[in-house]
């Protein structure tokens, strides 16, 4: 999407009042200084949502959720800080200039994949309804779905027909490289020239695939009689379609997250037609494929729970639990719940009654037990191979976890109920992060941590608690950058969010910004970003200045650089000492290795917090 110009950004804050804003939604009471009602963002009884008219920005005390107006509908409407900026300016009346001619071009492109995507939708739900569809209806209604439930998602069908839709569109004066690009029709050729055209779909009922805001992007299309054809086939990538960025069914579930607080995850377009008629009306599918990380991170701006719900098999898989990992990484709390073997959740409610299922879900396991579970105890009589694997599991999802004193209490409790050295679990699980972290600083995204269990890492384990505390003080203390920033540079925070938040904080302290906690919001458009601010605003400074507690900035920050210094020595000295047992254990000369321990014991002694307030 074009970029905004940061100018037209502050006249559409300007120009939106939050509290205005937010009463369009929740219902507030003005109590002192600030307007208090229900959060919009997690269910709860009591009003812990705060709107503060002075400061324009929101905070909730129950889950945390805060920002400012842009960040408001970020999180309410889940789009991205630019569709938030053009809705806001809409709303206000405020016109934003035409992007540049490549960026219309792009914008013009999408627009028009967005509309034969829409025409289709429309096509194949008028077929299902029509003589033609009757394959298709007959079909679905033999899984035990009525045309109720085939309007209420948009179910269609695509005749058995070559040129059925491309004739369609012809006839609405569609370009058929707008068709072609869409993944609508393909290109017949012959002597490497394009002769004609023919659907992409035939003879299969059309699932449309939807993105946040709820316009149709793709397609899935399940074939209805048994024969050597893909089971589904489905729309390609496309400019407004990428498959690991979206989830089937996101823009009907998204709205009952505020009550629910949890996101139910299964695998299949039925499954998910199924458990929202049975009332699971917060479900939606993966569609066959592996969860990402940016469905994490869509997921995460609505709810921090989640339930992947398969078959015996699925969920099981290694492919579901890698998946499973990634939303923990991305700070989800993930449940792992299973039906009967040989039933999917469709089947499964087709026999039960949806309070079964409701049972199933409430006693889902969380992740680390269902995977407990399935690992053989040390006493069983299993290959050393199998129970290698599943703590290497294990391990894998305890080393994603980014919140350290939830680690800390599960590999505690894996260690006890697995019958293994927690010293040894720790090690592993410590190893496990230090390689995640380099290959993601050498290769983003590339990195594969179930890879690399047993591999030595340069950086330090504790370092991002640190560093987070580094930016805790700068946001309490607007002095402390100045401070802070005078040992240390942006490069030197390697936890990726924390090194973008210094950024913001580092470019504000050279253009000589200084700014109330509360302005500091207004800078961030990140949720997990704004999220952490506000929180460090509304209740840590708020705390400090209830109570009167003096705290010395310099101190503290001394301190905290004086641990991440002591960190990133003792990393360096552990690395050294693998090399020196290799190279005792192949008869090399160590001389030189051990004269480089002895000056990094020594660095060790010489660290002191004292050392950074002297040198100010």
């Amino acid at each position: 999407m074009p970029t905004i110009a940061p100018h037209i950004i502050d006249e559409v804050r300007l120009a939106t009042d939050v509290v205005d804003l937010v009463s369009e939604y929740v219902a507030l009471k003005k109590s002192g200084r600030n307007f208090f009602g229900l959060c919009p963002f997690h269910a709860e009884k009591s009003p812990s949502f705060s709107v503060n008219p002075d400061k324009q920005i929101f905070h909730c005390f129950g889950c945390s959720a805060g920002g400012n107006v842009f960040m408001f509908i970020q999180k309410l409407e889940g789009v991205s800080f630019p569709e938030a900026v053009r809705k806001l300016a809409k709303r206000a009346g405020i016109a934003i200039p035409e992007p540049e001619v490549e960026d219309r071009a792009a914008s013009q492109e999408k627009e028009a994949l967005y509309f034969v995507n829409q025409l289709a939708a429309e096509f194949f739900q008028h077929v299902l309804f029509s003589e033609k569809g009757k394959p298709g209806r007959e079909y679905m209604h033999q899984r035990g779905f009525a045309d109720e439930a085939l309007q209420a998602f948009g179910v269609g069908f695509a005749p058995q027909e070559w040129e059925a839709f491309y004739d369609h569109a012809r006839k609405k004066s569609v370009n058929p490289e707008t068709l072609v690009k869409a993944g609508l029709v393909n290109a017949r050729e012959k002597e490497g020239k394009v002769s004609g055209y023919y659907d992409r779909f035939r003879h299969r009922v059309m699932f449309p695939i939807h993105n946040i805001s709820g316009r149709v992007v793709a397609f899935g299309g399940r074939r209805i009689i048994d024969d050597e054809s893909p089971k589904y086939i489905n729309s390609p990538e496309t400019a407004v379609y990428h498959k690991g960025h979206l989830l089937y069914a996101f823009p009907l579930a998204k709205d009952h997250l505020r009550a629910q607080d949890c996101l139910i995850v299964v695998e299949g377009y039925l499954d998910v037609m199924r458990m929202h008629l049975c009332g699971f009306n917060n479900t939606v599918a993966t569609s066959g494929t592996a969860l990402t990380e940016q469905q994490a991170r869509m997921i995460f701006r609505h709810t921090k729970n989640v339930i992947l719900l398969f078959d015996s098999d699925a969920a099981g898989s290694s492919a579901t639990l890698r998946g499973a990992d990634i939303l923990v990484e991305n700070g989800l709390h993930v449940k792992v719940a299973t039906v009967s073997a040989g039933d999917d959740p469709d089947s499964f409610l087709r026999k039960h009654p949806a309070d079964e299922m409701r049972d199933i879900l409430q006693h889902a396991p969380d992740l680390l037990e269902f995977k407990a579970r399935s690992a053989p105890p040390a006493t069983a009589e299993v290959t050393p191979v199998s129970r290698e694997e599943q703590l290497r599991s294990i391990v894998a999802t305890l080393a994603r976890m980014n919140d350290a004193l939830q680690r800390q209490v599960m590999v505690h409790r894996m260690a006890e109920k697995l019958q293994v050295n927690e010293s040894a679990l720790w090690e592993e699980v410590a190893r496990l992060r230090r390689a995640s972290t380099r290959l993601r600083r050498a290769a983003p995204g590339q990195a594969n941590p179930d890879a690399l269990i047993g591999q030595p890492r340069p950086f330090a384990e504790r370092s991002r608690a640190i560093e987070l505390e580094l930016l805790r003080i700068m946001i309490l203390h607007w002095n402390a950058m100045q401070f802070i920033f005078s040992f240390m540079r942006v490069e030197d925070f390697h936890d990726a969010e924390a090194r973008a938040m210094a950024e913001v904080f580092y470019s504000l302290l050279e253009r000589d910004m200084p700014l109330e906690p509360e302005m500091l919001l207004h800078y961030f458009n990140e949720p997990q970003q704004a999220e952490f601010l506000s929180k460090v605003i509304n209740e840590e400074a708020g705390r400090i200045h209830k109570e009167s507690i003096e705290i010395d900035y310099r101190r503290w920050s001394a301190d905290c650089m004086a641990r991440l210094q002591r960190i990133m020595i003792e990393d360096q000295r552990l690395m050294l000492m693998q090399q020196i047992k290799q190279g005792d254990a192949s008869g090399r000369d160590v001389t030189e290795l051990m004269q480089q321990l002895s000056e990094y014991d020594e660095q060790l002694r010489r660290i002191k917090p004292e050392n950074f307030l002297l040198a100010a």
